[in-house]
């Protein structure tokens, strides 16, 4: 992992002339923007040791070139996905709980600093767990996909999606959460009525208010440690700051009859008609196909989305030591506020637990200014050679079309077009949202324009009425949520969140994938 000089534009100083003749893509579905200097040390180890993937950083952007996903191991060979449910899932769930219990605090700047350079170590064998069991799900959903595509045509990687739908999982689970404060809360009228008003601070003492905020401690627990995205170290978690929660509740308690366990019921009744309609369409020896390929795949959603959990956990979780050492740094003056931690590089950080000064200050505020005009930026999809996906290996092609949705942009006369991965039309309003803080502006029915989804997103789509996304495959995050919820969903596009301007009617068909911009 190195960082490369680029400009403004994205033209490359490479350090090896070599470099530059080779595919360097960005993933922009896991790392929709730039990452923070302490985390690309963390981000380009996982790319490099899991995926093996050289990667760079180019004005803080992600760009790798082709991955592998790691073969299954033994244990999962022999023992399938329940060995992800019952081991590798607590193994990380354990993770995190001793990271969240360690008191980091009571350590001096230099014992911090080696108890977070330890805990990253960890942090990347826990998110191995994560991606050694990805072939044994997808296979036989990509196996599905292709069988269905070659007998029902284009229809077939939608329906394909919709048959997956309906079990349970940890997004549905973290949505089913948000009902339950919802419901909680309006029992109150009191509770309600301050939730409504966006007054959080006298909650416990409301009637049913302990109550209430007994079950956010619960919810919290379980879900409030994701991070925003993948590569999103520097935004503070739920956990940390539940303002967000409550606001989603808030919404929730406006609009009862679209909240998650509306589109719950709404996603059941789609995945039966997808059911009914492939098997009006298929018959003999190809029906009985279908129905044990079908059966193969019944563990996709539920081990995926709980995979994004847990991954986006650990990224969560390494906030708390990277913190405490930003506190004890800013309490000597090496730092301007404990969050300038993460505009330090990884070695940086090391080097100012030992030796805290002035530099470090300097660095940090150096760091944040790039940081800040990173943001401003626009990434191209590449680095480097065009990629040609008919030179990846077999295996890696229904990732990189169904999953990833890498492709051009296609845009012409107004109508943006994407992959179809969730049906219906819908006409609304188009908001473009690149992080969560901005989902204030999103009101029911509106089309939520963004460059990726992750879990934590996933709240909103019972707001939203479609979802258009820059990336991703009928298979990505944002496919399965949208299928979740019922809504039309439109991935790939590319280029959404740059022409759609926010504010503008679109119409959105989540079956032929495109957006029409209306005005």
């Amino acid at each position: 992992m190195q960082t490369v000089q680029a400009t403004d534009q994205f033209a490359v100083t490479w350090p090896d002339p070599a470099m530059s003749q080779a595919p360097w893509v960005g993933d922009r579905m896991h790392f929709p923007g730039p990452t923070v200097q302490l985390a690309q040390r963390v981000v380009g180890t996982f790319q490099e040791q899991i995926l093996s993937a050289p990667t760079v950083f180019a004005n803080g952007y992600e760009f790798s070139l082709p991955p592998t996903i790691p073969d299954p191991p033994p244990d999962v060979v022999a023992g399938g996905l329940a060995v992800w449910h019952n081991d590798y899932a607590p193994r990380i769930r354990a993770f995190c709980e001793r990271v969240r219990e360690t008191d980091f605090d009571s350590m001096t700047a230099p014992e911090a600093a080696a108890a977070m350079d330890q805990l990253a170590g960890e942090a990347i064998g826990a998110l191995r767990l994560t991606m050694v069991v990805i072939k044994k799900f997808m296979e036989p959903t990509f196996a599905l996909l292709q069988f269905l595509e070659a007998e029902l045509g284009a229809d077939g990687p939608i329906l394909s999606g919709t048959l997956l739908q309906g079990s349970r999982n940890a997004t549905a689970a973290s949505g089913a959460g948000l009902d339950r404060l919802a419901t909680q809360a309006a029992a109150s009228p009191a509770l309600a009525g301050a939730l409504r008003a966006g007054n959080f601070g006298n909650l416990a003492e409301l009637p049913g208010g302990r109550e209430f905020l007994a079950e956010l401690g619960r919810f919290l627990d379980d879900f409030g440690w994701r991070a925003e995205t993948w590569g999103a170290m520097h935004v503070p978690t739920w956990a940390e700051n539940p303002a967000g929660v409550l606001d989603l509740v808030a919404r929730y308690l406006a609009d009862p009859e679209n909240g998650p366990s509306t589109m719950a019921r709404r996603s059941a009744e789609q995945q039966s008609a997808a059911l009914a309609e492939v098997e009006s369409r298929l018959a003999g020896e190809k029906l009985a196909a279908f129905r044990e390929m079908v059966g193969a795949t019944h563990q996709h959603v539920a081990v995926s989305e709980d995979r994004a959990r847990w991954q986006l956990s650990i990224v969560g979780v390494m906030r708390l030591p990277a913190l405490a050492l930003g506190r004890k740094l800013a309490a000597m003056g090496a730092l301007d506020h404990p969050e300038d931690i993460f505009h330090l590089t990884w070695d940086q950080a090391m080097r100012a637990a030992a030796q805290p000064g002035e530099w470090s200050r300097a660095a940090a505020g150096a760091g944040r200014t790039e940081f800040e005009r990173w943001e401003q930026l626009a990434p191209p999809p590449f680095l480097g050679a065009i990629p040609d996906i008919s030179q990846l290996p077999p295996e890696m092609l229904p990732m990189i079309r169904h999953f990833s949705g890498f492709g051009l942009p296609s845009v012409s006369n107004g109508v943006v077009q994407g992959a179809g991965a969730s049906r219906g039309k819908v006409t609304g309003r188009a908001r473009v949202i690149r992080h969560l803080d901005e989902s204030d502006k999103l009101e029911p029915g509106d089309v939520m324009v963004c460059v990726t989804t992750a879990p934590p997103w996933t709240a909103l789509f019972a707001i939203a009425g479609a979802i258009v996304t820059d990336t991703g495959g009928v298979m990505s995050h944002s496919g399965i949520c949208a299928r979740e919820f019922a809504i039309p969903c439109v991935v790939g596009t590319q280029v959404g969140t740059s022409v759609i301007p926010d504010g503008a009617m679109v119409a959105v068909d989540g079956e032929a994938g495109t957006v029409t911009i209306l005005a």
